[in-house]
């Protein structure tokens, strides 16, 4: 594994971010996270990708699937049944994601825990990205 000096709350913003015409890139020579809008490209970024594409890694967004997880596993967490059978109930009905989120609107202090186990969860997944990629940052710990 190589160090890399990134930001990884961009990089968690760019696993959580999911748009058809946006492509999130880690440029492995700077270590920061591109944007690059397919209607009006970044000409930079476009230059950068086809002059040295090997410097480019592509940051796929998290699937809906995993998406889904984590709020599963959030739900999990939550200890006030009334709350826990509503979320329950979210997920297993029709518009699951919005559903999830309409019923934390409803209890903030849930929803300040969501928000909370979310960043964390998606830190961790970044964190799982580059390892996968066989980097790691060079600000963080590593295990021995």
């Amino acid at each position: 594994m190589r160090p890399l000096t990134i930001d990884l709350d961009e990089l968690a913003f760019a696993l959580n971010t999911n748009g058809e015409d946006l492509d999130h890139y880690l440029d492995l020579l700077s270590g920061k996270v591109l944007l690059m809008y397919s209607e009006v490209p970044d000409p930079e970024v476009a230059d950068l990708l086809e002059s040295e594409p090997e410097r480019m890694l592509l940051i796929e967004p998290i699937t809906s699937a995993t998406g889904f997880t984590i709020m599963e596993d959030f739900i999990q967490t939550v200890t006030q049944q009334e709350i826990y059978l509503a979320l329950e109930h979210a997920l297993s009905g029709r518009k699951p994601f919005r559903t999830f989120k309409n019923v934390l609107m409803g209890y903030p202090d849930v929803l300040q825990a969501w928000y909370t186990f979310e960043a964390n969860a998606i830190r961790q997944l970044a964190l799982d990205w580059l390892e996968e990629n066989d980097l790691y940052p060079a600000n963080e710990p590593r295990d021995a």
